[in-house]
């Protein structure tokens, strides 16, 4: 039996409903008035995604804002494999 099998149903299900939105998104924009359908674009500026712009500066902003909450290090409480000596082994 697997470990995590709730991860990689959320993950399948993830993957499927992004599938099915882009085609409906494609099939819906492209027999529309709108001919220039964009599923995904990376420009120089930004990247667009279903149509909707998204700067790079925007970007930029909302990570240096969002910087101060983001820890510098990382800690794991899983249990580390030392040596004889003392060496950590991973």
């Amino acid at each position: 039996m697997k470990k995590h099998p709730v991860a990689i149903m959320v993950l399948v299900s993830v993957m499927i409903v992004s599938v099915g939105a882009s085609v409906a998104y494609y099939n819906t924009k492209s027999f529309g008035f709108d001919e220039d359908t964009v599923i995904f674009k990376q420009e120089e500026d930004g990247i667009t995604v279903f149509d909707y712009k998204i700067y790079y500066e925007d970007l930029k902003t909302y990570y240096t804002k969002s910087k101060k909450y983001i820890p510098d290090k990382t800690y794991s409480t899983g249990p580390y494999i030392v040596d004889e000596i003392g060496k950590l082994i991973i």
